[in-house]
């Protein structure tokens, strides 16, 4: 291993056993990236707001809804429903994403011949996910339209009184 063409790096610089050196290099990495990330943004500032001239439009600070204007204020409550939805595939994308480092040592075991095992465990995983899920389903996890205790009908674009 060398450094330069020619130049052969002495070992004592190249495992000199103190941690701090370890550290150093993270710290300069970091810097580095930093400075790599700052400068590019400094120029695409550049570009955009003193070759090109392009100025700020008044517009960019509104608030912005789909291309539409707003309508009514944003202060109202929220009902988040997507938020069951969107939980129970997390669960079952991350419990189904866990079958896959068990998969090897399912190969194994089939080779070994214990496949009504392997199936046996599989089946119980997979029928606990599918049951949660009917749970969800039962409560009316997965039902956009209905309506919660205490909520009040939106008027005026669903602005508070």
């Amino acid at each position: 291993m060398s450094g330069l063409p020619g130049v052969p790096i002495p070992f004592e610089a190249t495992a000199s056993g103190d941690p701090r050196s370890a550290w150093a290099s993270v710290v300069v990495v970091g810097l580095l990236a930093f400075v790599v990330v700052g400068a590019a943004l400094l120029v695409v500032r550049v570009v955009t707001r003193v070759l090109d001239r392009i100025a700020p439009p008044a517009g960019r600070l509104s608030t912005y809804e789909c291309g539409e204007e707003p309508q009514g204020s944003a202060w109202f409550r929220f009902n988040n429903r997507f938020t069951t939805v969107a939980l129970a595939f997390l669960v079952c994308d991350v419990e189904l994403a866990l079958l896959w480092p068990v998969l090897p040592r399912c190969l194994h075991w089939l080779g070994l011949g214990r496949g009504g095992l392997v199936f046996a465990e599989v089946a119980a995983f997979v029928f606990a996910l599918g049951l949660a899920l009917c749970w969800v389903g039962a409560r009316s996890g997965f039902a956009w339209d209905r309506t919660v205790e205490g909520d009040r009908p939106a008027t005026n674009g669903g602005a508070r009184p």
